[in-house]
């Protein structure tokens, strides 16, 4: 028997609560590990605030705070651009690739790896279709609301990512 919509979306909307609990951790919120899981993986012409910003779907201004929060931390680093003086290049540093071996997510990333292939599969291919029709539904509506996300995709109404 197939469960119904609501019942997947609650027990859905619980693994992602437990999950983002999990994130307040080290220090850190979850605006903040996604920051270092971005600059972890992003190439190096993308490792700039405006990057990010785009990346995550917030605006430059809470981008800036969330990466403010991690050089203050020392996780994070600038380097000037080799090609433009303006522009900046933010790196992890050693402590950041350190913080980012405990990084919270490898508890979910544990629990998906724990499953039987045909499950992870299913779950994969289930999540993208999911992501791509809320991000549809949300473009076709032009947003509900008029807030951007943050980093950790709950919307931001006033601009500022928490520390």
């Amino acid at each position: 028997m197939r469960p119904s919509a609501r019942a997947t979306a609650e027990v859905m909307a619980q693994v992602l609560r437990t999950t983002a609990s999990l994130a307040f951790t080290d220090g850190l919120n979850p605006a903040q590990w996604a920051a270092l899981r971005y600059f972890a993986q992003a190439n190096a012409s993308a490792r700039n605030v405006v990057a990010f910003a785009r990346h995550h779907g917030t605006t430059k201004g809470t981008a800036s705070q969330t990466i403010a929060a991690l050089l203050k931390k020392d996780l994070l680093e600038r380097h000037p651009s080799e090609t433009d003086r303006r522009s900046i290049r933010l790196t992890l540093t050693t402590r950041g690739r350190t913080t980012l071996a405990n990084d919270p997510l490898n508890e979910l990333v544990a629990a998906i790896d724990g499953l039987a292939p045909a499950q992870h599969g299913a779950l994969a291919s289930g999540l993208d279709e999911l992501l791509r029709t809320l991000l549809s539904r949300r473009t076709e509506s032009g947003g509900r609301d008029s807030g951007a996300l943050d980093a950790s995709g709950h919307t931001d109404r006033n601009g500022a990512a928490a520390d």
